[in-house]
C-alpha cells in the first residue's frame, strides 16, 4: 500500500511538473503588445498603438516600414493561421496532420492550385518594381522576421511543425484556396447529372433553374459511372470537413447613398459569410504613413485587405456565386490510355508529378493527367479509378488566369474615387467578387467582378458537361463592361446577399446563387425607412426573420389540412398550431424553427434517400441548388421524388411522406426533449468556434469558443446556417466572419464586431474577448483619429531602428 500511495503521488508530480511547464512555454509564447523590438529592418521608428480589442494601430515614416510591421504583429497573432491556409492550397497537410490527410492533398495537388501559383509567382515576382509588390515583399519580410526573432505558437510545437520561411508563393496558394472555397460546382454538378441521366427529366423540374425543357441530356451510361462520378460531389464534402480553415458560403452587403442617409453621407454595411472557425477569418489592422492611411480586415498571410475603408472610399465583398468551375466528361482512346478523343482527333494527356509529404510515413508520389479541359479529377478517388470508368476533366477559372488579387486589393486601398476603385474591380479574374462601394464625395456601386465566360446558347452547365465534341466549351469572356453591376442607381442603395444578379447580354448568368430569402428581406427593409443611420442599420444585421420558410410550413400544412396526424395528441396539435402562426423569426425562445427544419429534414430525406443514397443526398441536400428549390420541390404533387423506388408494389405519395415526417417529427421530439416549452430554438441551434487543435478532447476545452445558444437559421440575415439532418439538433457551422457599418461622416469611429476575437493565442487577452457582443449584436469601434488612439491606447509596441 506504501508503495501504491508513493507511485500515485510521483504520477502526481510528474503530471504537476509537464502540465506547469507547458503552462509556462504557452504564457511565454503570448503575442507581445508593449515595449520594444529592435531591428535594423525598419528605416525609422515604427509605433503600434494596441487598442482595447488588441487591434494595432500602425503608424510608420514609409510605406515598407508599415507593411513590415503589420506582417509581424499580424504573424505573432495568427501564424498558425497563415501556415494551415497556405498547407491548404499548396496540398502540404499530411505533413503536419499524417496520413488521413493525404488524400486531401492529393485533391488539392489535383486541382492545379500549386502550378497556378508557380505561373503567377514567376510572373509578378521575377522583377518586383512595382509599389504593391514591395509592398507585399514587405509585409512578407515581417512575417519571416516573426519567425526568426519572436515567439512561435504553441500549435508548432504540439504538431511539430518545422518553422518555414513564408515566401511570395504562398500569396497566391492563400487565395488559391479562398477560390476553390467559393466553387459549388464539385459539390452540385456531379449529383445533378446523375439525377439527370439516370432519372431524367421529371425529376430535374424539382429544382427549377435547372430544368431546361428540349435540352436536359440523358445518355445510355452504365449506372456503376454515374455512382462513381457523383461521388465527387461526396468527396468534396468529405474533403472540406477535415480541412483546418474553413470555406467562405455567402455574404450580406449594402451601400445607401447620401439621399437616404440622415447624416447626408455614404453609409455601408458588410458581413461575409465564412464556416465558423478558431482563430477567427479576419485580422483588422490600421495602418498609417505620409500620405496614407488605411484601415481593413486582412486574411493571414495576405498583405492587403479583401475588405477596408480610407477616409475617401470604402468597399465590401460577397461571393458572385457565378459558375467558374465545369466538368467535362472526356472520352479515353481504347486503345492507347495515355491519349483521349477530342473533336476526332488523338490527343495525348499532358502530366505532372506530385510528391506529398507524409507524417512518419514515406512521402507518395501521384502522376496527375490533363486533357485540353483541365486535370482529371477523380483520378485522386481510391474508390473511383477512372481507367475503369470515364475520366472527368475540372475546367477552372481561377487556373486560367494569372491570380490578381493582390493587384486588386492594393488598387482597392489606394483608389481615391469611384472610377479608381471601377477600375481595380475590371481586373478580377477569379474567384468571382461582388465588390460593394461608396465614397466620401456621395458614390455608391456594386460590380460584380470576374472574367465572365460566354457558353454556348442552351448549355446546362450545372451538368457535367461534354469534352469530346468540343461543342460544349467555352466561346470567350466577356467584357467587365457587360458584367452585372449599378451605379449610383435612383433607388439610393445598392445590396447584394449572393442573389441571382440581372441579365447580362440578354441571359441571366448561370452560378450558384444563394436564395433570395435575404436579398427579399434586405430590400424590403430598405425600402421601409428613407433616412438610416449606423444605430438604425443595426437592426438589420440582427434580423432573424425568413421571408420563405413560414410559406412553405403553410404549404406543408395545407396538405396535411384535417388529417388526424394532426390532432393525434395535444403535442402534435399545438405543433401545427405554432407552425400556422409562424412569422418566420428564428429568436432563441422559438419553438416554430426546431419543429420546421426537423420536419423539412425527414421530408427531403424520405423523398430523395432511395434515389440519390444517403452519401450523395446528404452533400446535396445543403447546395444553394437545393436550399432554393425548397418551394418548388414541396408544392409539385405529380413529383416522382415522392415514390419510394425500393417498395415496388407500392405508390407513396406527397401526403403520404408529409404525414409520416410530421408524425415523426412531433414525436421524436417528445422523447428527446420533453415537453413542448423545451424545444427552444436556442437548445438546438448552438454554435461552436472549433480550433484545428480543438477538434478532439481534452484539447476542445483549451483551444476551441464557446458553444453558444445563438438566434439565426438558414439564410436569414443574421446567416446562422447548418446542414439539415433528422436529429432535431443543429450545430451552427457558418455565419458572418464579422460585421462591419460606416458612415462617411464619422469616418474615423465606424463600427465593426468579429465572431470570437483578434488574436488567435489562447492566452491572448483579445483571444475571444469580443464573444459574447458578437452573439448579442453588439459592435465596437473601429478607430482612426490618432489624437485619440495616442491618448487612450495603452499598449504600445515600438519597432526601433537599429
Amino acid at each position: 500500500m506504501r508503495f501504491l500511495k508513493w507511485f500515485i503521488i510521483g504520477i502526481l508530480v510528474i503530471t504537476t511538473g509537464i502540465l506547469s511547464f507547458l503552462l509556462l512555454y504557452v504564457q511565454s509564447s503570448r503575442p507581445v503588445y508593449h515595449g520594444e523590438v529592435h531591428t535594423t529592418k525598419v528605416a525609422a521608428n515604427v509605433k503600434v498603438y494596441f487598442d482595447d480589442f488588441g487591434i494595432p494601430h500602425i503608424y510608420a515614416q514609409t510605406a515598407k516600414d508599415a507593411y513590415f510591421t503589420l506582417g509581424y504583429v499580424h504573424a505573432q497573432e495568427r501564424l498558425f493561421q497563415m501556415e494551415m491556409l497556405r498547407r491548404v492550397g499548396g496540398g502540404n497537410l499530411a505533413e503536419v496532420f499524417g496520413s488521413e490527410l493525404s488524400e486531401v492533398d492529393a485533391f488539392f495537388r489535383t486541382l492545379g492550385i500549386n502550378k497556378a501559383a508557380d505561373q503567377s509567382n514567376a510572373l509578378f515576382f521575377n522583377n518586383p518594381t512595382e509599389q504593391w509588390q514591395k509592398d507585399a515583399l514587405a509585409y512578407m519580410e515581417g512575417i519571416n522576421h516573426f519567425i526568426e526573432n519572436g515567439n512561435m505558437p504553441p500549435e508548432f510545437a504540439l504538431l511539430g511543425i518545422p518553422a518555414r520561411p513564408f515566401t511570395t508563393r504562398d500569396f497566391f496558394l492563400i487565395t488559391g484556396y479562398m477560390s476553390f472555397s467559393f466553387a459549388e460546382a464539385l459539390r452540385t454538378d456531379p449529383i445533378l447529372d446523375k439525377i439527370s441521366r439516370k432519372l431524367g427529366p421529371e425529376y430535374m423540374k424539382a429544382f427549377g433553374q435547372s430544368y431546361i425543357a428540349g435540352n436536359t441530356k440523358i445518355g445510355n451510361h452504365h449506372d456503376s459511372t454515374l455512382t462513381a462520378n457523383s461521388k465527387l460531389s461526396a468527396f468534396t464534402d468529405q474533403v472540406i470537413k477535415k480541412l483546418p480553415v474553413q470555406p467562405w458560403l455567402g455574404s450580406n452587403g449594402w451601400v445607401m447613398s447620401p439621399a437616404k442617409s440622415a447624416s447626408g453621407k455614404v453609409l455601408l454595411a458588410n458581413d461575409t459569410h465564412i464556416g465558423y472557425q478558431q482563430p477567427a477569418v479576419w485580422y483588422e489592422a490600421h495602418l498609417e504613413y505620409p500620405g496614407f492611411a488605411l484601415y481593413g480586415n486582412y486574411l493571414a498571410g495576405f498583405p492587403f485587405p479583401l475588405v477596408g475603408h480610407t477616409r475617401n472610399v470604402a468597399w465590401g465583398l460577397t461571393m458572385f456565386e457565378n459558375d467558374d468551375m465545369n466538368l467535362y466528361r472526356e472520352k479515353e482512346d481504347p486503345n492507347n490510355k495515355e491519349y483521349y478523343i477530342y473533336k476526332g482527333n488523338k490527343e495525348k494527356y499532358t502530366t505532372r508529378t506530385e510528391v506529398i509529404a507524409i507524417k512518419d510515413k514515406p512521402d507518395s508520389v501521384i502522376t496527375i493527367r490533363e486533357s485540353i479541359h483541365g486535370p482529371i479529377v477523380n483520378d485522386v478517388l481510391k474508390q473511383l479509378d477512372s481507367t475503369a470508368h470515364e475520366p472527368v476533366a475540372l475546367w477552372w477559372a481561377y487556373t486560367k488566369f494569372p491570380g490578381t488579387a493582390l493587384q486588386v486589393t492594393y488598387h482597392l486601398a489606394h483608389s481615391k474615387n469611384a472610377t479608381d476603385a471601377r477600375k481595380a474591380a475590371s481586373m478580377v479574374n477569379a474567384p468571382g467578387l461582388n465588390i460593394m462601394f461608396g465614397d466620401a464625395y456621395g458614390n455608391i456601386a456594386w460590380w460584380a467582378a470576374a472574367k465572365l465566360p460566354i457558353y454556348p446558347a442552351g448549355l446546362n452547365t450545372k451538368l457535367i458537361l461534354d469534352g469530346t465534341s468540343g461543342q460544349d466549351d467555352i466561346l470567350g469572356y466577356y467584357d467587365f463592361d457587360q458584367n452585372p453591376m449599378s451605379e449610383n442607381p435612383p433607388e439610393g442603395y445598392v445590396y447584394s446577399a449572393n442573389n441571382q444578379p440581372d441579365t447580362i447580354a440578354g441571359i441571366l448568368y448561370p452560378g450558384y446563387y444563394a436564395p433570395h430569402d435575404r436579398a427579399l428581406r434586405i430590400t424590403e427593409l430598405l425600402k421601409a425607412r428613407n433616412k438610416w443611420s449606423v444605430s438604425d442599420m443595426k437592426s438589420i444585421t440582427s434580423d432573424v426573420t425568413s421571408m420563405t420558410q413560414p410559406g412553405n410550413a403553410a404549404i406543408i400544412l395545407d396538405v396535411l389540412a384535417n388529417d388526424p396526424v394532426l390532432v393525434q395528441s395535444g403535442e402534435h396539435k399545438r405543433s401545427a398550431y405554432i407552425l400556422k402562426s409562424w412569422t418566420g423569426n428564428h429568436q432563441l425562445n422559438d419553438i416554430a424553427p426546431t419543429i420546421y427544419y426537423k420536419l423539412i429534414s425527414h421530408i427531403f430525406e424520405s423523398a430523395m434517400v432511395d434515389e440519390l443514397g444517403e452519401e450523395d443526398y446528404n452533400s446535396f441536400v445543403n447546395t444553394h441548388l437545393m436550399k432554393n428549390s425548397y418551394t418548388i420541390f414541396l408544392q409539385d404533387d405529380n413529383s416522382p421524388w415522392w415514390d419510394d423506388i425500393r417498395t415496388k408494389e407500392i405508390k407513396e405519395t406527397r401526403k403520404t411522406i408529409f404525414v409520416e415526417a410530421f408524425k415523426s417529427t412531433i414525436n421524436e421530439l417528445k422523447a428527446s426533449s420533453g415537453v413542448m416549452d423545451n424545444w427552444t430554438w436556442g437548445s438546438a441551434h448552438t454554435l461552436e468556434h472549433v480550433h484545428p487543435v480543438g477538434r478532439q478532447a481534452p484539447l476542445d476545452k483549451i483551444f476551441n469558443v464557446g458553444p453558444f445558444q445563438v438566434p439565426g437559421g438558414i439564410e436569414t440575415i443574421n446567416n446562422a446556417g447548418f446542414h439539415l439532418n433528422t436529429s432535431g439538433k443543429y450545430p451552427v457551422s457558418y455565419g458572418p466572419a464579422m460585421r462591419i457599418l460606416l458612415d462617411f461622416n464619422d469616418i474615423n469611429n465606424g463600427l465593426s464586431i468579429l465572431p470570437t476575437g483578434q488574436s488567435g493565442h489562447m492566452r491572448s487577452p483579445y483571444y475571444q474577448d469580443q464573444s459574447i457582443m458578437y452573439n448579442t449584436n453588439k459592435f465596437r469601434p473601429m478607430l482612426m483619429g490618432k489624437e485619440y488612439i495616442e491618448k487612450t491606447c495603452t499598449n504600445i509596441l515600438t519597432f526601433v531602428h537599429r
